[in-house]
């Protein structure tokens, strides 16, 4: 992907081994650096933990805590389809709600991370501390952290959710400024990816 900006959520990871969701990104500029893992250089961007984004983007005078990770070892989730349409396995068929749909997941090997697609969040469970897509009336997509369960409001049932920054400005310290971020959004517009 060669739009990503500084913010940008990647899921890092070393194929066959393990893969991290939630990292951002905190330079765009490739360096090619020595790899820890293997001991190559390799193209690589800089990215860090959620917490030390948004704590530094909160206060310029600390410094993100970040590292370099290779490129051929970074992935962007983008959607494929947009969220609510009717998704298909890879056979084509048309997903059965039967129980067994975590069968789709299974991969033949753990050389990327797994695809995920958008649901209904009220199809999900639990939608405190999940991430949430949402759209506006222009047609835009954005992320939110779901803060509360669905909940009625003026005859709808919504949910509280508040902007990634938000809630990760909230996990360091209480900042007061922010409160009018949370949002009560209506469930029906609300997706969350598995």
């Amino acid at each position: 992907m060669r739009d990503l900006e500084v913010g940008d959520e990647l899921t890092i990871g070393i194929p066959n081994r393990y893969f991290i969701d939630g990292q951002v990104l905190v330079r765009r500029e490739h360096e090619v650096v020595e790899f820890p893992e293997d001991g190559e250089l390799h193209e690589c961007l800089g990215v860090c933990a959620p917490m030390h984004y948004w704590t530094w983007v909160a206060s310029s005078q600390r410094n993100p805590v970040m590292q370099w990770w290779p490129v051929d070892y970074a992935w962007v989730y983008r959607d494929a389809v947009p969220p609510g349409a009717p998704t298909t396995d890879a056979l084509g068929m048309r997903e059965a709600d039967d129980g067994s749909r975590w069968l789709r997941r299974v991969r033949p090997d753990a050389i990327q991370p797994p695809v995920r697609e958008a649901v209904p969040a009220r199809e999900v469970g639990a939608l405190t501390g999940r991430a949430l897509r949402s759209r506006n009336a222009a047609g835009e997509w954005f992320w939110f952290v779901g803060v509360s369960e669905p909940i009625a409001i003026d005859g709808d049932i919504c949910v509280h959710a508040v902007p990634d920054s938000h809630w990760w400005l909230h996990q360091v310290d209480y900042y007061r400024e922010l409160q009018d971020k949370m949002r009560p959004i209506p469930l029906h517009r609300l997706f969350a990816y598995v």
